[in-house]
């Protein structure tokens, strides 16, 4: 009994209610699709062909209180405690290597440290202070950790004299725009301090210096020119405590995880630098920097611009399952689903590019379906807008980040999947318009599906051919195109491979190019273990979160948050799935291939990476009768999964081209993951929530259709979820909790909390 922990019970009522709910579904399928005492569906092929015809439902007056409401509950709570809306906005550049004296006009302080806030470059600082004007100390770094000497483990005071000078104070990458404490061990008073900077690059950009005094608090001081002249742009502001100086760094007043690459960049295409981070295309970055236009560069700012759209998937999304169901209570309940979805929340919050990506990957299969439900013979005009909108949402996901290409495939698929069916049943009475159809149609696609994107993709550029000073159209000797399929050739052909040095960045194009050819060898070269990193058949099971954020200096209590599903949505959204997948195909053999080979590459991908860190097993580190009992694990998890899918096979003798749709989307974002060797994480899951809810829609349109005993298990899951929403929530967007809650949110021993 002393394992049945709250966090146990949970789970276990979680995962119940996922199996009762899946139970509900089969069995009313099969009590509204098979006849008594008749089981000649079992043999026969079910008549009617796969169509996406006329499944297209409009909105209607009722549904404008629902959505109305889901969107702005869910605004309150993701805009709550956002971040700070002010930090430094002045800054010193000691970019010159020139040394910058200052006096205190106070008298002396009591100096143990620092508190320093950075704008953008990287580099160091020579810290010397003095309280004579003569005698002077640098500050220094201790590195007392004999298993790593490159650990920092204190600072103090000491005599230069004869030493070179001493760069202690850092400035690196990840401590950009983020509070930094630095203690000393040996206090001193201090009436004079000269800075000296050593930029990496250009620019070393200092905005707050703050000094601490003995009881480590900031203490607010006047500074005066050391040779009586002027200070130089911002110094007075450089020491100056004022109410933009925190109590310590947080994630309300500071950078965090990949903030510290995304935020930057962002920055620095308003200020006209060239990035820092070019390992994904730039539109990402180019939104996140609307907030930052809007609101300065603060936490607030830079993570405006993702929560904003986090909000706007709603609507969005609500549209989209009123569209494909035509049932307010399923286009509800599968909103509040995603609405109440943790990693939906804690990534849209967080100043990545993510969250743009899923933006228009929902973007682009909604409009992609408006079109796919135009009945055949229905004339090209009329489909021309849905199809230009679903290719504009491509190529601005695509140059946001290549995880909308996984997203792409799938749009191509289920597009030609339409467009074979509105050949298939065209009007006898119009045949003679089939054939002009169908070229205008491929024509127009390809300019929205191929040109558009990639002028969307090359003008995404134009910011980093601004800070080169390249003309954007200016004539070249060497097509960066083609050098870019010089260099594909080479890597995988066994050809000459070229380096992206090989590609001039002498125009537009060819500096996208380059680009092109760093992020694919950098993606490549991320195969470095990682304490949170996972595989995608762990993220199916919602089996190992990334941690963001954790704060654990209040003792009793601790702030941390990570990137997870909501159980409720994940656990039940893969049986749902798997449902989807018997409805998807028309005749049983083909469900039964389908999902028994599913499951069988399934249960081989996991054997094949068995030896891989953070893997199922690593025989290297297990006993033999270990080994033997990880093997068999498998082998009945394989054999119950085949049970189950022939039991769903049978359970679903019809077919659904919605089933289809949703379907080939999931596949399209998660199955390129097994097939990618760099390192992966929990978030790279997040497209695939995206289509969980639509699937388990899918799923509370059939029991809303089986007429009747469907309230339970709809609003039972839907509230399910929200519930755990709200027990999540702390956890979610960082609130400071006893550490006593974690009993209560730590479900599984990988769950970092």
């Amino acid at each position: 009994m002393r394992y049945l922990t709250p966090s146990v019970l949970f789970a276990l009522a979680v995962l119940g209610f996922a199996i009762y709910f899946l139970y509900r579904y089969t069995t009313a399928a099969q009590e509204n699709w098979i006849r008594p005492k008749d089981l000649d569906w079992v043999r026969d092929d079910r008549p009617g062909r796969l169509s996406f015809a006329g499944k297209c439902h409009p909105m209607e007056k009722k549904d404008r209180l629902p959505i109305l409401l889901i969107t702005l509950i869910y605004a309150l709570t993701a805009f709550f405690q956002l971040g700070d809306l002010t930090a430094p906005k002045t800054w010193v550049d000691f970019a010159q290597r020139v040394p910058v004296a200052v006096e205190l006009a106070d008298g002396p302080v009591r100096v143990s440290g620092f508190r320093y806030y950075s704008d953008l470059g990287t580099g160091s600082y020579n810290i010397e202070i003095s309280e004579d004007g003569e005698h002077w100390s640098t500050l220094w770094q201790r590195h007392g950790d004999e298993s790593n000497k490159s650990k920092v483990t204190s600072y103090y005071f000491a005599d230069a004299e004869g030493y070179s000078p001493n760069y202690a104070l850092t400035q690196n990458y990840n401590q950009l725009f983020k509070w930094i404490d630095v203690t000393v061990e040996n206090p001193q008073n201090v009436q004079y301090i000269r800075i000296t900077g050593k930029p990496d690059k250009e620019d070393l950009r200092l905005a707050r210096l703050c000094l601490l005094d003995g009881d480590g608090q900031p203490v607010d001081v006047t500074v005066l020119a050391l040779d009586g002249g002027s200070l130089p742009a911002g110094m007075e502001e450089l020491f100056r405590v004022d109410e933009l100086v925190p109590d310590k760094s947080t994630w309300h007043n500071s950078t965090y995880f990949d903030e510290i690459y995304h935020a930057r960049t962002a920055k620095e295409h308003i200020d006209g630098i060239y990035p820092y981070e070019v390992t994904h295309p730039p539109m990402g970055k180019l939104i996140l920097g609307i907030g930052i236009r809007l609101f300065g560069m603060t936490p607030f700012g830079w993570r405006f611009s993702g929560t904003l759209l986090g909000v706007l998937m709603l609507p969005i999304l609500y549209i989209f399952l009123k569209n494909m169901f035509g049932k307010t209570a399923v286009a509800a309940c599968g909103t509040t689903l995603f609405a109440a979805e943790f990693m939906h929340l804690t990534h849209t919050r967080i100043a990545t590019i993510d969250t743009y990506a899923v933006f228009f990957i929902l973007g682009m299969y909604f409009f992609m379906y408006r079109y796919l439900t135009l009945p055949a013979g229905t004339p090209f005009r009329k489909g021309a807008l849905p199809l230009f909108l679903s290719g504009l949402m491509w190529g601005l996901g695509a140059a946001s980040k290549w995880t909308v290409f996984y997203a792409g495939i799938g749009l191509a698929v289920v597009y030609f999947m339409g467009f074979y069916q509105k050949l298939r049943d065209w009007p006898i009475e119009s045949e003679t318009g089939k054939a002009g159809w169908a070229a205008a149609t491929l024509a127009f696609s390809v300019l929205c599906f191929i040109l558009i994107p990639f002028a969307i993709y090359t003008a995404a550029y134009i910011p980093y051919a601004q800070t080169l000073g390249v003309e954007l159209f200016a004539p070249s000797e060497e097509n960066g195109l083609v050098l870019l399929l010089q260099n594909v050739w080479g890597k995988f052909a066994g050809g000459e491979e070229f380096s992206a040095h090989n590609i001039p960045r002498d125009n537009l194009l060819n500096i996208m190019a380059n680009n092109q050819w760093y992020m694919f060898t950098y993606h490549n070269g991320v195969t470095s273990s990682h304490p949170y990193s996972s595989w995608w058949f762990q993220w199916i099971a919602d089996a190992r979160p990334i941690l963001y954020y954790m704060d654990n200096t209040v003792p009793g209590f601790t702030t941390r948050f990570a990137a997870f599903a909501n159980p409720a949505v994940c656990w039940t959204g893969l049986g749902a799935i798997l449902i989807c997948a018997a409805h998807a195909f028309r005749r049983l053999w083909a469900k039964a291939a389908f999902l028994g080979g599913l499951g069988i590459f399934s249960a081989y991908m996991i054997y094949k990476v068995q030896h891989t860190p953070n893997g199922v097993f690593d025989a290297d580190t297990l006993t033999d009768s270990q080994l033997k009992l990880h093997l068999a694990l498998l082998v009945v998890c394989l054999l119950l999964y085949l049970v189950v899918s022939a039991l769903l096979a049978l359970c679903a003798p019809g077919h659904d081209s919605r089933a289809a749709f949703l379907l080939v989307g999931f596949l399209a974002q998660l199955v390129p993951w097994m097939f990618i060797g760099r390192t992966t994480f929990e978030y790279h899951y997040f497209p695939s929530i995206l289509f969980l809810v639509l699937t388990l829609s899918y799923l509370f349109n059939g029991l809303v259709e089986a007429g009747k005993n469907w309230k339970l298990p709809v609003y039972g899951l839907t509230g399910t979820a929200v519930g755990l929403y709200a027990l999540f929530y702390p956890v979610l967007i960082g609130l400071q909790i006893p550490v006593w809650y974690e009993s209560l949110v730590k479900w599984i021993p990988s769950w970092p909390f």
